[in-house]
């Protein structure tokens, strides 16, 4: 008797929270009709494809064609993962902004943590308003039934509520483990940055291989998300048995599992605000940036050794977090959509091993070269009073020629000779991806150079629970389309002389083919050299003038 007066308060409690972070919220980022245009866009763009859709099914049902009742259940089961990974997310930001200290002095955790489930379920079904509208609007014209605006939208919030409450659930579940054993946030990063290879193997083999995917999307259709399907068309058709039993199974699926996720909320959430947590920085792999390595003695005092110094402490900081090497992600991604579709469509050996080693060039530029400020921005003091402009910006031309001209050698001399590439063609195609390192390096310090200091915050990284400094917004995305423009554009000589339908028409006139290709090779060279060089100038010089304040 003493504790069901408890339970309601803690419910009313739990709303204030949920009032509270949502005013936050509002106040942080705004509605998506001040602060998020762009993405109301997208939401109302969205809501009218969905609605199309929703109405052409409608439709060819009406006319009499079969209900596709698996293809809906693979759906379903899609959007529910959907749902689940976005409330993941909303946990994540809004779990990082609560104050437990101030928190937990005025209520128990087990309010805090239903007001933060309250939140979570508040943003997804904010999130699923527009598109829901499409939905059920479509589905109501296909089928020429208005009740079918209401059923859909009970449906999809009682579809998101449970996605919800798992997502919170399984958010913070992941957290705890990765503050009790140092190792799990590791694997788990590793998992989400190359967990995409599998499924992209996948897909290729179930292509290649004409397999049916018919008994994966059967298997969806008799799961119990299914259910939410009959509920959302519950009274366009007429009641079966089998029907009406999925529909009171959806609210029995709710009563059972929403309350044991909200328990399952409470005693996560208590675990991680009362337990200390195992940390994953410590002293593992330190090196001093003082001792003389390896390039400092083959290359001797013709460096600076502060040179050596800022190249050596690059390469330690991309060992323990590797943010430059994880952005190479750009570089591969524009030359594997941009690039290689112009290299296929050319056709020819030669233009192809300018492609692997010009690929190879913007990658290690872009890995040791891409935002000097964000990966030093907690030293940028003592960067800016120990060594020069021409030191800091050489450092890092040496990083990535120490570690790209090899990686461009051992692949592409090998291909040359494999290829019967001719022996002028092989050796200078190596020299414009080694000299495309420095040259990417130096465009990337230059533009990173250009970014103010307070433009930087706080972000969450892979393989580290120390948040690094990164720019916020779309600008970074930006930015390294601009690196990896320039850089392709240095190189585009040579792509424009190896491409057979380019040098056979030069050829036609008289001109042997090996000069053509050797002179375009010979001016992508030495304008991928003046860039550097201009690059490198323009980034000395915005070193020794950029400002902390």
């Amino acid at each position: 008797m003493t504790r069901l007066p408890r339970i309601p308060r803690d419910l009313r409690q739990g709303a204030k929270i949920t009032r509270a972070e949502w005013t936050r919220h509002r106040r942080e980022f705004g509605t998506p009709s001040t602060g998020q245009p762009v993405f109301l866009v997208v939401l109302l763009g969205l809501a009218a494809g969905l609605g199309w859709l929703a109405y052409s099914l409608g439709r060819d049902i009406t006319a009499g064609q079969p209900f596709p009742d698996d293809l809906l259940g693979l759906a379903v089961s899609v959007a529910f993962v959907w749902m689940v990974w976005r409330s993941s997310k909303y946990t994540h930001v809004r779990f990082e902004r609560l104050n437990p200290d101030l928190l937990l002095t005025t209520v128990p955790a087990r309010t805090a943590a239903l007001g933060l489930l309250g939140f979570v379920s508040a943003r997804l079904l904010t999130t699923l308003a527009v598109p829901t509208l499409g939905i059920a609007v479509g589905t109501a014209l296909g089928f020429r039934s208005p009740t079918v605006v209401l059923t859909i939208t009970l449906a999809l919030a009682c579809m998101g509520m449970l996605a919800a409450a798992l997502g919170t659930t399984s958010r913070l579940a992941a957290r705890l483990v990765a503050l009790r054993f140092v190792r799990a946030r590791y694997y788990r990063d590793l998992l989400v940055v190359f967990g995409w290879v599998p499924l992209v193997i996948g897909a290729m083999l179930l292509q290649e291989l004409s397999l049916s995917i018919a008994p994966l999307t059967g298997v969806f259709g008799a799961l119990p998300l299914a259910w939410f399907v009959d509920l959302a068309l519950v009274g366009v058709f007429d009641g079966t048995g089998e029907s009406v039993r999925h529909t009171l199974g959806v609210f029995g699926l709710l009563a059972a599992a929403v309350p044991v996720f909200a328990a399952g909320t409470t005693v996560f959430a208590r675990r991680i605000w009362e337990r200390d947590s195992a940390s994953s920085t410590g002293t593992r792999g330190s090196h001093s940036l003082l001792e003389t390595g390896v390039v400092e003695r083959i290359v001797g005092e013709r460096i600076p050794r502060a040179t050596y110094t800022v190249a050596r402490e690059r390469w330690l900081m991309e060992r323990r977090v590797p943010r430059g090497v994880l952005s190479t992600g750009y570089a591969l991604l524009f030359m594997g959509a941009v690039g290689f579709p112009l290299v296929a469509l050319a056709g020819g050996t030669t233009v192809l091993l300018v492609y692997f080693s010009v690929t190879l060039g913007l990658v290690a530029g872009v890995a040791f070269g891409s935002d000097p400020v964000g990966t030093e921005y907690r030293a940028l003091p003592m960067l800016f009073t120990s060594v020069t402009g021409r030191q800091f910006v050489g450092g890092l031309l040496l990083t990535a020629t120490v570690v790209g001209v090899p990686l461009v050698a051992l692949v592409v001399l090998p291909l040359g000779i494999v290829g019967s590439v001719g022996v002028a063609q092989t050796v200078l195609i190596v020299l414009l991806g080694s000299a495309l390192c420095p040259c990417t390096a130096s465009v990337a310090t230059m533009v990173g150079l250009g970014v103010e200091r307070v433009e930087y915050a706080p972000v969450p990284f892979f393989f580290t629970d120390t948040p690094i400094y990164g720019e916020l917004g779309a600008t970074a995305f930006l930015r390294h389309g601009l690196v990896l423009a320039i850089g392709a554009l240095a190189s585009l000589p040579a792509f424009v002389g190896t491409a057979p339908p380019v040098s056979e028409r030069i050829a036609a006139l008289g001109v042997p083919s090996a000069v053509i290709q050797v002179g375009s090779l010979l001016l992508a060279l030495s304008l991928a050299v003046a860039v550097t060089r201009t690059a490198t100038g323009i980034a000395v010089q915005r070193f020794r003038e950029y400002q902390l304040g």
